[in-house]
């Protein structure tokens, strides 16, 4: 049987919308939740496809193929700036809203995002404290268990360097290419911080986290902190 799509189906069926928004849940609630819910479920999407666009990067540069490894990592910028846009969005919510949201998220947070993770393990950023978070599958876990015994995009890119030079035209546009992804996530985990104490000030975030003192400390993170400054 071929794998080929059929050029017959419909919009939906191509996108699986039924199923997608059935499992979304997002006819139920209040539209403030609906709101919530949603900027944190395209969130997710987003970030499965930049795990896949970080992967394909990472074969590619085994593989000794800098100009397609950099090709699946300049699109990435312009992922996270959506991102940004998001808790853009999210600050339209009235803190009022943003509280009895936040009161019925219970023992949930952000910091279970496992696929957010596997982003840093996938780059190389590997705290493996990140593996005992509580609300994690261990589905979940056993992924991020496989993330470390894989070669890092990090790694990949070093022998690279050690294969090429730095001068190499290849290694310079995947070098740059790195930048340009790490320093839009770092835009990104500030705005996160930034929004997180709009709405909480000083307080704890949910599940007992640190909140916003935790998510400023993480802005200071880089994803490829040796490649700064490293040609």
């Amino acid at each position: 049987m071929s794998d080929a799509p059929h050029t017959d189906q419909a919009y939906g069926d191509i996108l699986r919308l039924e199923p997608l928004l059935a499992s979304a849940h997002v006819h139920e609630g209040s539209p403030e939740r609906m709101f919530f819910l949603v900027t944190h479920q395209a969130c997710e999407l987003w970030f499965a496809l930049v795990l896949g666009h970080l992967d394909a990067a990472a074969r590619a540069l085994r593989d000794d193929e800098a100009d397609a490894a950099a090709g699946w990592l300049e699109r990435l910028p312009s992922v996270v700036r959506v991102l940004v846009a998001q808790f853009d969005a999210l600050t339209t919510l009235a803190p009022a809203d943003f509280e009895g949201i936040r009161t019925a998220l219970g023992s949930a947070s952000g910091i279970q995002s496992a696929q957010f993770r596997e982003i840093e393990y996938a780059c190389g950023l590997r705290d493996t404290r990140a593996l005992s978070t509580r609300g994690f599958s261990e589905a979940e876990r056993d992924r991020l268990r496989r993330r470390l015994t894989e070669q890092s995009v990090a790694d990949a890119y070093e022998r690279l360097v050690k294969r090429r030079g730095h001068a190499d035209a290849g290694v310079i546009r995947v070098r740059a290419a790195l930048l340009d992804f790490d320093e839009a996530f770092v835009v990104w985990r500030a705005r996160h911080a930034g929004l997180a104490e709009r709405f909480l000030g000083g307080r704890r975030g949910t599940g007992g986290s640190e909140g916003p003192a935790y998510l400023w400390r993480a802005a200071g993170k880089r994803l490829f902190p040796d490649v700064w400054g490293a040609a």
